[in-house]
């Protein structure tokens, strides 16, 4: 089997002590690629440097919603000169987030929106953080025409979902939908054509029911592969091959 891991932030801190043997397991165990989105301007150089010492990292370049407080449009005119000369598989993570009440949200949609346009200007698929701002973003999305990318850890309606398939997007799921209370979120999946979902850890965070309490790790995407091939009810080889290109397809490898 081939998995890619389509979300994980393996420049965090956490992973300093053993990021090396844990990507070695993780290749050992089948997982060939893994995207690591940015979440701020400091982090771009620093996942720069994490891909080039390691062939199967890709990377993302944006500024996540969490940390729009500590930034501007003039970062946002940096990101777009850093992505003209630094490839990458998409503009992210990005997004909008209402779920935190002190995140203001005006600033949060002056950054998304200056980071969609770049996205656009650079013909690149964008990976979205979207908590509890589902319609926002989709709004957002189609008044920048923008069709392609992955939103990270989707935990919207099915109705949403449709939207956001039929506008040309992936939908990632990790650890939250290995708990067995997560009955929304496990309907939606078993619902959901296979040609729509990606797998991703959001390592260190996010940990599924194995993890619980723990630092979440890339081995974690493997429990993830494990439950939506049982909500599926088919085998982990048809899912990993489907997961696995609908990746491929949603960024610019």
């Amino acid at each position: 089997m081939e998995l890619i891991d389509s979300h994980i932030h393996l420049d965090f801190p956490a992973f300093d002590p053993d990021r090396d043997s844990l990507l070695a397991t993780a290749r050992r165990a089948g997982i060939r690629h893994i995207v690591v989105p940015s979440t701020t301007r400091a982090s771009w150089s620093r996942i720069r440097q994490l891909a080039m010492r390691f062939p199967a990292l890709s990377v993302a370049y944006g500024i996540h919603p969490y940390f729009t407080h500590a930034h501007t449009l003039a970062d946002c005119r940096e990101l777009d000169r850093w992505i003209a000369h630094n490839p990458c598989v998409a503009v992210g993570e990005i997004g909008l987030d209402y779920y935190l009440k002190e995140l203001d949200r005006a600033q949060q949609a002056s950054l998304f929106e200056a980071q969609l346009s770049i996205a656009r200007n650079h013909a690149l698929p964008v990976i979205l953080h979207a908590r509890k701002a589902v319609e926002d973003v989709i709004l957002r999305l189609r008044a920048h025409g923008l069709s392609r990318g992955i939103v990270h850890s989707f935990n919207g309606s099915a109705v949403q979902a449709r939207q956001l398939i039929d506008l040309g997007f992936k939908l990632g799921f990790g650890g939250a939908l290995t708990y067995p209370g997560a009955t929304r979120l496990r309907a939606l999946v078993k619902q959901l054509p296979l040609d729509t979902i990606c797998l991703e850890t959001d390592a260190p965070d996010q940990p599924g029911i194995a993890y619980r309490g723990e630092r979440n790790s890339p081995m974690a995407l493997l429990e993830v592969l494990q439950t939506v091939a049982e909500l599926k009810d088919t085998d982990l080889e048809t899912i990993a091959r489907h997961t696995t290109n609908n990746t491929y397809a949603a960024l610019n490898f």
